[in-house]
């Protein structure tokens, strides 16, 4: 009998289909109830791929394996694009790696079948050294994925959905390039530090840090409008990344550089992970890369070459838009400090590091970059940015009206979502019946609200429904001084609520394949694990056994405004001296 590969976005076959499957692999992910419920209705045995998965492990064996790329594909200005674009092209190397551990498993298959193609079926139709049969009752037709596209665009609200057109057919900045106008020269031979950002979270990170240095001037320049801030301290002075865009890069360059991603390619073909991901064009992706990356490269470099630039703080080293600057600011000379907007970021396991210091927020940030992600521990600083006065007085509220679902974009990750929401939204509904609460959905910022309701509207009865409030606004203070308890997956709002003395609650076998992030949550007091749905129903015994003792010291270790400095610039600030002392003697 054949074995059937199910893609994330097909729904597994019906019992009562023609076709009896040996076994059905799921390339996506879903609660292993939702397969024990699709085998009890059908007999035949289903899996997930990510099954697979080495959790730590797989991740931690990657950087050794992308030095192998390393200053091959190197341009004028010094920047190596393997550095930035492998961090990319990573999570698809991975799974083609699973690929092949599920090639071992079907060694001898004499029929496979799959929903629809992709990279790891290429690979492992490669691997296998067979053919991988795509049956017509099984296709997607093309009205389908019409349908099906347009229902997503549908879901977004206008600033998405500007965003996507921006980022989808104008990659090279020519539109917004027009729209947008560098400011007058005034500003451009103040000293200033760079502070690039392409996601609001980057930019509410790089604000909090420049609001502790009120006499040094910083200069914020946003990569995409959806990290446009709302309101900036006096000494941030904000711009466009689209407005100091050249209107052509060097094709020259960019042909040069393309042959010699090519001839990388070529080195990288004895390693099993990387010969499998050339083969089915994942890592050409990269190279396809290179000539929005040229755009982007022109764009910061004439940044630095208009500004007094003397130093670069970077929120995110793992996008393209904003590791650039940190690695141009490095080749310069220029401090260059990286740190990460969430609570901790599993891609420093395998990425380079050639910047002057990453600043950690404390001791939890602090033990997984060292520990799990070995990195060096002289290159790493704690020091988070001071709290606002109105942050530091959020206590947990014994009588909050609110259980707070902080969910994800559990898609990024390959989860069926529907089988998520089905799994936890009717053992939370009871817990909000029982204890006379609401249950509120906070989205995360690539959620879509309208995507969401209809979701909860198919899985829930109408009664039920009405005790749900979904938000999609950035996390305040407010819904803080609201929630009664938290529950999340591996959200970095579990660290904001830990913080503040608020339970949370960690739904650990939904946590991701490779990060290690609900283990190090664990290891630091960041929340209660949960080991499946049924631990949901002692939510209300587990709070009522809450004391509220925050864990903020292993957590959040504040940096001081003249160590800051120091790191920033590479020199103590005079007049922060002069302040120092003057406190001193008072």
């Amino acid at each position: 009998m054949p074995v059937l590969l199910l893609q994330p976005e097909d729904n597994f076959p019906t019992p009562d289909s023609s076709t009896h499957w040996d076994a059905v692999i799921d390339l996506g992910r879903a609660p292993r109830s939702f397969y024990e419920q699709i085998i009890a209705r059908s007999g035949y045995p289903v899996y997930s791929l990510h099954d697979l998965a080495i959790e730590v492990e797989d991740l931690q064996s990657w950087r050794p394996l992308l030095q192998h790329g390393m200053k091959m594909v190197v341009d004028r200005l010094g920047i190596d694009w393997w550095d930035v674009l492998s961090i990319l092209i990573q999570a698809e190397m991975q799974d083609i790696r699973l690929a092949l551990r599920l090639a071992e498993k079907l060694h001898g298959c004499s029929e496979i079948v799959t929903s629809r193609r992709s990279p790891v079926v290429d690979a492992l139709q490669a691997q296998l050294g067979c053919s991988i049969l795509l049956p017509k009752p099984l296709k997607a037709g093309r009205m389908h994925g019409i349908l099906r596209r347009s229902r997503a665009a549908a879901d977004l609200g206008f600033v998405q959905a500007r965003q996507v057109i921006y980022d989808t057919y104008d990659p090279h900045y020519r539109w917004r390039g027009k729209l947008s106008r560098a400011r007058g020269p005034a500003s451009t031979e103040i000293p200033s530090v760079l502070l690039p950002t392409a996601y609001s979270n980057v930019t509410k990170t790089a604000l909090s840090y420049a609001s502790m240095l009120p006499e040094q001037k910083f200069l914020l320049v946003v990569a995409r409008e959806s990290a446009e801030p709302s309101a900036l301290p006096p000494n941030v002075e904000s711009m466009r990344l689209a407005a100091f865009a050249s209107q052509k890069y060097d094709q020259r360059e960019l042909l040069e550089l393309q042959r010699s991603w090519n001839q990388m390619e070529g080195s990288l073909q004895e390693f099993p992970e990387f010969k499998l991901s050339i083969k089915t064009g994942v890592l050409q992706k990269g190279a396809a890369w290179l000539s929005r990356g040229l755009t982007i490269r022109d764009a910061w470099h004439n940044v630095f070459e208009s500004h007094a630039i003397i130093g670069c703080l970077s929120g995110d080293d793992s996008n393209p838009y904003t590791r650039i600057p940190l690695l141009l600011a490095e080749q310069r000379g220029i401090p260059a400090v990286a740190c990460h907007h969430g609570a901790l970021d599993g891609r420093m396991a395998f990425k380079n590091f050639p910047f002057s210091a990453y600043l950690a927020k404390g001791e939890m940030e602090s033990d997984y970059l060292k520990r799990i992600c070995g990195v060096d521990p002289s290159r790493i600083e704690i020091g988070a940015p001071e709290t606002s006065a109105l942050e530091s007085q959020i206590r947990w509220n014994p009588d909050g009206p609110w259980i707070v679902w902080f969910t994800e974009p559990y898609e990024c990750d390959f989860w069926r979502v529907e089988a998520i929401y089905r799994e936890l939204l009717p053992p939370l509904i009871s817990i909000a019946r029982s204890t006379g609460k609401s249950l509120v959905l906070k989205l995360h910022p690539f959620e879509s609200a309208r995507r969401r309701r209809r979701l909860v509207n198919r899985v829930l009865p109408f009664e039920d429904r009405k005790l749900i409030k979904i938000i999609d606004t950035p996390l305040s203070s407010e819904i803080l001084q609201n929630t009664w308890c938290a529950i999340t997956v591996e959200s970095t709002v579990a660290f904001e609520c830990a913080a503040s003395g608020i339970p949370s609650f960690l739904c650990g076998w939904l946590r991701h394949a490779f990060s290690g992030y609900v283990a190090q949550y664990v290891r630091f007091g960041v929340g209660r694990l949960l080991e499946s749905a049924d631990d949901l129903l002692r939510i209300p015994e587990l709070v009522g056994a809450h004391r509220d003792q925050t864990v903020a010291n292993p957590l959040i270790q504040e940096i001081s405004a003249q160590a800051l400095s120091k790191t920033l610039l590479r020199v103590e600030s005079k007049s922060l001296n002069l302040k120092q002392a003057s406190q001193n003697e008072c």
